[in-house]
């Protein structure tokens, strides 16, 4: 198996969330940071980004979706920060480049779900 990143957590849709999307399956969403190095002018840079996996849990079988943004950052600590924000918002693979996108146009600010 690939090694997706380094795992940072996962969450459970719960049912309200569920009915209000008229899902009926349980799914569980799994967070990773990934890391990619990359020669600058012959300097190292490590740049992080961020994997997030769907489970579907179907009768007799899991459905997967996975969607991965790469080099959004050299700044670990960022990279946590976001995968927070996303965990706590139960962010799913479809919605990532989005949420990423107004999380960069607000610079991050104080952000509510």
């Amino acid at each position: 198996m690939r090694v997706l990143g380094t795992y940072y957590g996962a969450t459970l849709l719960n049912e309200n969330t569920l009915e209000e999307t008229n899902m009926k399956n349980k799914i569980e969403l799994e967070y990773y940071a990934t890391e990619k190095s990359v020669c600058i002018k012959s300097k190292k840079e490590i740049y992080y980004g961020i994997s997030i996996v769907k489970k579907e849990y179907c009768k007799s079988n899991i459905k997967f979706e996975k969607y991965t943004v790469e080099k959004i950052s050299t700044n670990k600590r960022r990279i946590k920060d976001i995968m927070k924000i996303l965990k706590s918002c139960k962010v799913t693979p479809i919605a990532l480049e989005d949420v990423l996108n107004d999380l960069m146009k607000q610079n991050m600010c104080k952000i509510a779900c």
